[in-house]
């Protein structure tokens, strides 16, 4: 575009036209329908057009959703430019359509010039209800068309739970949370009252009784308390571990019993046979002698009650009797003592 041009456009946005330029009359705008009648409903194009100098500014109309009453908008295109020699071609498109039977007068549409005003040729539509087929019209039940009917109310469905969670699921998943925290808080005073852990791990898998008492004399041993003259708590915690062992092993209640409640029991349920029961007899009385009446015993019969302990243990321990393929089996809860097995051939009960 050359200067002059540019000059030209300048004046012409201002207002002001230079001498010898461009005129209005030199301008034309033109509005035109692809139709003049459509049926209730039907769409139709309004082309706007100018025909233009190319140094000319003209404004199309500033059209909102109706052109007049009665007359929808329901698309508008982009403006549209060609060059045709020194003239200048511009259009848009409109895409209307109306809902009311009537012949609609569309008044002139208004293009600004500068401060000219420039107007397009006034249009004629011609809007008519749908002509329904005479074969089709006889099928209607024209006394029906012309009774008043009462507006139905709203159906009423039902509300469904993904709906309702759909609408309210914030609300859910706090109420929820809240929950949950509650019940971990009651859930961990309650256990701190109880003097309970809060988690309860998975306990370990008790080892047999045998082993259990084996480790403990292993223990007493190695502290060497009536080597330093500590004979009450080595016999304290030799009988602790003798009662301990006899009721895993034998499922008997021995802490709640005296020594001699406790033989009795054994004897007359005939649990240790004669050599270990007087064994046990002789290491439970030497410890009430030494924890009661401030006996004393020998460094012999000490250490001869410790090696009764572990015999007594060593003879009475359960072992678990696994057996080949190719042998009887036996059945799931049959156990046999330790070394006792050969000796006692009268099914003695350990």
């Amino acid at each position: 575009m050359d200067f002059k041009t540019k000059f030209s456009i300048l004046f012409v946005l201002s207002g002001i036209i230079p001498f010898g330029q461009i005129q209005a009359q030199e301008i034309k705008v033109e509005a035109k329908l692809d139709s003049f009648a459509i049926e209730l409903g039907d769409q139709v194009w309004l082309d706007l057009r100018i025909d233009q100098a190319k140094n000319a500014i003209v404004l199309f109309p500033d059209i909102k959703d109706t052109i007049i009453k009665g007359i929808e908008v329901i698309e508008k295109s982009h403006i549209d430019t060609q060059v045709i020699g020194e003239r200048l071609l511009t259009s848009q498109k409109i895409l209307i359509t109306a809902f009311e039977d009537s012949i609609f007068k569309i008044p002139p549409f208004a293009f600004r010039f500068g401060k000219d005003t420039i107007y397009s040729n006034s249009l004629i539509l011609s809007v008519k209800d749908v002509d329904v087929d005479s074969t089709l019209r006889a099928k209607i039940d024209t006394s029906q068309v012309l009774q008043i009917f009462d507006v139905k109310d709203p159906i009423n469905t039902p509300f469904t739970f993904k709906e309702f969670f759909q609408r309210y699921y914030k609300i859910i998943l706090i109420v929820l949370g809240v929950l949950l925290i509650i019940g971990i808080l009651i859930i961990y005073f309650v256990r701190k009252a109880a003097n309970k852990p809060f988690i309860k791990l998975p306990e370990k898998p008790k080892e047999p009784a045998h082993i259990i008492a084996l480790k403990a004399l292993d223990e007493l041993k190695a502290k060497k308390l009536w080597q330093a003259d500590k004979v009450k708590a080595y016999y304290s915690e030799l009988t602790e571990i003798i009662r301990q062992y006899l009721e895993d092993r034998f499922q008997i209640p021995t802490f709640e019993r005296t020594s001699y409640e406790l033989l009795e029991s054994i004897k007359t349920d005939n649990i240790l046979d004669s050599d270990l029961f007087e064994k046990l007899k002789q290491t439970l009385s030497l410890a009430d002698l030494a924890k009661f009446a401030k006996y004393k015993p020998l460094p012999d019969e000490n250490d001869v009650c410790l090696k009764n302990s572990y015999h007594l243990v060593e003879k009475t321990k359960l072992i678990e009797k696994v057996q080949s393929s190719d042998t009887q089996h036996l059945d799931d809860n049959q156990v046999i003592t330790g070394n006792l097995e050969i000796e006692n051939q009268t099914n003695k009960k350990f």
